[in-house]
């Protein structure tokens, strides 16, 4: 799995994005301390992800279950501030590509919707 790419991803589409608004808007619910509980999150995914020593579709969606929910938890503490339209496109297409690419053989259109609050 190209972790690299995804982990750019991150930093650059949807840490970024966070912080731009987070400058652009003081009060917008959340912290710094909030995107890089985010960030981190989800770079947890993509290791765990990359440390999956067998690539079931139950071992996969198990990791994305264990990211969604954690990112429903964090959301919900900023108030359902920090996962906004633009960075939950992001967000999601990362999860959903790098899952694929992990080898999950047949995925839904969106494998976080039976879990995703955001």
């Amino acid at each position: 799995m190209k972790t690299d790419l995804y982990k750019k991803k991150v930093e650059e589409n949807v840490v970024a994005a966070m912080l731009d608004y987070m400058n652009e808007d003081e009060d917008c619910g959340y912290s710094k301390k909030d995107v890089k509980k985010c960030e981190c999150l989800l770079l947890e995914y993509l290791d765990n992800l990359g440390k999956l020593a067998v690539l079931t579709d139950e071992l996969i969606m198990a990791q994305v279950k264990k990211l969604v929910l954690a990112l429903n938890k964090l959301n919900e503490k900023t108030d359902y501030c920090l996962i906004e339209t633009d960075v939950r496109e992001e967000i999601w297409q990362i999860i959903q590509d790098s899952a694929v690419e992990c080898g999950l053989s047949s995925p839904a259109e969106d494998i976080t919707e039976e879990w995703r609050e955001w």
